[in-house]
């Protein structure tokens, strides 16, 4: 948040050449805003780092504490989440939420909408890191509400450097159901995009994310979907643009993550996506849990899925619960902190 211009007070000496903007910035104090912390967090993998917002108090509306971090961070960013206590949920360590930062009409704007895996594990990691996590020292418990689907995600964080602000961290994500996590049916739909016919299935688990039959497209194997160019990014983004209104998305520049996928006849699963208009670096952790929420109706037992993609080969775990549930599980993602800072506010004070 910039400070106002302040003007000399009337009458003031303006000729003793001190200088007007040692004066101006003489006026400007900055207010730390008690019971708020934030951290800039890189997650192995993410296509962007997570500025986390952390409240040791409920906000009613996090919306202005997440535009005022981001305004005042001082550089560009891209992810922003909040932490904050949970009104339902006490055996949380907080409730989650989310904002993706998209240029529009060269402004920055905040899209609630979507969810983001690696942002969940810098959030826990920034809430272990400053003695937040339970204190049996177990699965630090995060509360999501995105689209008003309640979920408690589980993160196992484990410090590595506590002076370089390393750790590693795993998640565990609730499978969703099968009725609720394929929006427009089980069966792939065919799109039309510029005369080209795509067939698309739609998974709404994590993320809603539209997969892309590769082998529609004649990408009939993996190293086709890793190189797969500037023509094909257009006929994922279309089909974003396509679906955001039937899954009652208006024309949201997000979702739902249209992505690439083969599934190759020997059972691997190559996997492309974009990140907003840009192709992913890797395969974002919601992308895995939409891929294996995708296959997990094929495999009835314990598995652990590799998904090859941009940034390497990806690992999720498919694990039953004593509770008859499915879960699944991403380890070993190396989380470290940027930067620590208090939020803080620039007032200007007249002087004089």
């Amino acid at each position: 948040m910039t400070a106002t211009a302040i003007e000399p007070p009337a009458g003031a000496d303006t000729t003793t050449g001190l200088d007007v903007t040692a004066q101006r910035a003489a006026s400007v104090e900055r207010v730390r805003a008690v019971g708020v912390d934030i951290g800039l967090w890189s997650v192995g993998g993410a296509a962007a780092p997570t500025l986390v917002v952390a409240s040791s108090r409920r906000l009613a509306d996090p919306l202005p504490v997440l535009e005022t971090a981001v305004a005042t961070l001082g550089r560009p960013v891209a992810k922003v989440a909040l932490a904050h206590p949970a009104a339902d949920a006490p055996d949380v360590a907080a409730e989650y939420v989310f904002a993706q930062v998209v240029e529009r009409d060269g402004s920055q704007v905040l899209d609630l909408t979507p969810e983001c895996g690696h942002s969940m594990l810098a959030t826990a990691t920034h809430l272990h890191a400053s003695g937040r996590g339970p204190a049996d020292g177990g699965p630090l418990r995060l509360l999501t509400h995105r689209s008003g689907v309640r979920r408690i995600i589980s993160c196992d964080i484990h410090t590595l450097d506590v002076a370089g602000g390393e750790h590693a961290a795993g998640l565990g994500f609730p499978l969703d159901d099968p009725a609720a996590a394929f929006p427009l049916g089980r069966e792939p739909i065919v799109l039309d995009s510029a005369g080209t016919k795509v067939t698309v299935t739609v998974v709404d688990s994590g993320n809603p994310y539209a997969f892309v039959d590769a082998a529609a497209l004649g990408i009939g194997d993996g190293a086709g979907v890793l190189a797969a160019g500037d023509d094909v990014r257009a006929v994922l983004r279309d089909v974003r643009a396509q679906l955001a209104p039937r899954l009652g998305m208006g024309d949201s520049e997000v979702l739902p993550k249209p992505a690439l996928l083969l599934r190759t006849d020997g059972g691997r699963l190559y996997a492309r996506a974009l990140s907003t208009d840009d192709w992913h670096p890797g395969l974002a952790l919601t992308g895995l849990v939409a891929v294996a929420t995708l296959v997990a109706g094929d495999i009835p037992g314990d598995a652990d899925l590799a998904v090859r993609h941009s940034g390497g080969t990806s690992t999720v775990g498919l694990r039953a619960q004593a509770d008859g549930s499915r879960h699944l599980t991403v380890s070993d993602r190396r989380v470290t902190r940027l930067a620590q800072l208090p939020l803080e506010v620039e007032h200007a004070l007249r002087t004089g």
